[in-house]
């Protein structure tokens, strides 16, 4: 949706929009490709600025070509949006999220069988992978190219993009005016839609936008809250079931956190407070502090994974953040034999 700022500069924001649109096809024209050898490469984008699920999905997948493909090595190259580290940087469980990223950290800590790797070149991220893990010349490797849709510097066997289903009733426009990094009709590129945070409650939408956009073939991707994971070393996990009747403080720092805040809103809370950071948002100990002032009579205070992953390193083994929780998310991926098929002709 378009805010009333945005209305008052509309015509200063529409020539910047189509500024942005001419850039944007004479990068996709113009550059030419590079190929990464001996991989299956596949890119996991989407079409907005903010969060879609990718990273959720991004998990599903490398266990998914893992579970059956269990000889292919995986990787994962990452540009690490929001770090503050320099060229190429191998992720460890050791890693700052301040130096590779929050989702890049994330992934390696959820997925100890793949390697993760950060940089802006990511062809140069590559052959530091082979090199590294001594790669021999003749090995195929699984390539996920996160957030690489838009990325037009490297050829792909496939490519996924998601679109966020809980959004579809949103008139949206091109950056700078809306958050659109392109327009939908762009799907005709991608082999598979993948219609991210579905639910029945949301086909008829899905239906009616597939009918005008006409994507080559669709997945529904969903999701849902499956445990709460402690924050602080020592406290046990709980049913996300524990919600129901109790107060709860739920924070994200997310591009799109309604969808989590639904997710508590769902377990019946007796009373729910949120607060919005923004995406990738570095969290300090000050930040800390205020949200135990501020939430003292709070039986439980959630956030996401993604922010779990970078508050954990401030959070002190004291009784007072035994009630500091992550939401962790069971996910499902509908008819992913389809995608499973058109990976394997690839090998």
């Amino acid at each position: 949706m378009i805010s009333f700022g945005k209305i008052l500069s509309f015509p200063i924001l529409f020539l910047l929009s189509l500024v942005y649109r001419i850039l944007f096809f004479f990068d996709r024209s113009l550059k030419k490709k590079r190929t990464l050898s001996s991989s299956i490469t596949i890119s996991i984008g989407n079409f907005s600025v903010g969060g879609t699920g990718k990273t959720p999905f991004t998990l599903h997948l490398a266990k998914l070509l893992h579970s059956n493909f269990p000889k292919i090595p995986i990787v994962i190259l990452s540009r690490g949006y929001g770090s503050s580290g320099k060229g190429t940087r191998r992720v460890t469980n050791n890693s700052l999220p301040s130096d590779v990223g929050d989702e890049p950290l994330l992934l390696k800590k959820n997925l100890p069988f793949v390697e993760v790797y950060v940089g802006s070149n990511r062809f140069d991220s590559y052959q530091q992978y082979r090199s590294e893990n001594k790669i021999p010349n003749d090995q195929k490797v699984f390539v996920l190219l996160d957030d690489g849709f838009q990325h037009h510097a490297l050829q792909r066997d496939l490519d996924l993009v998601l679109l966020d289903c809980t959004n579809l009733s949103k008139m949206e426009f091109l950056l700078p005016l809306g958050l659109l990094r392109e327009s939908y009709n762009s799907v005709s590129r991608a082999n598979f839609l993948v219609a991210s945070k579905y639910s029945e409650e949301l086909e008829s939408s899905l239906s009616n936008w597939i009918r005008k956009y006409k994507p080559s073939r669709t997945l529904r991707f969903r999701f849902s809250p499956q445990i709460l994971v402690p924050l602080s070393p020592g406290s046990s996990e709980r049913s996300v079931r524990d919600l129901t009747g109790k107060s709860v403080f739920g924070f994200a720092g997310l591009g799109n956190p309604g969808s989590f805040f639904s997710s508590l809103q769902n377990q019946n809370p007796s009373e729910l407070k949120t607060k919005s950071y923004p995406d990738h948002y570095s969290y300090t100990k000050d930040d800390i502090t205020r949200i135990s002032e501020n939430t003292s009579n709070q039986d439980y205070i959630v956030c996401t994974e993604k922010d779990g992953v970078k508050i954990s390193s401030l959070i002190e083994t004291d009784k007072n953040f035994s009630k500091w929780f992550y939401l962790k998310l069971e996910t499902v991926l509908e008819n992913e034999s389809e995608l499973i098929s058109s990976v394997r002709s690839f090998i």
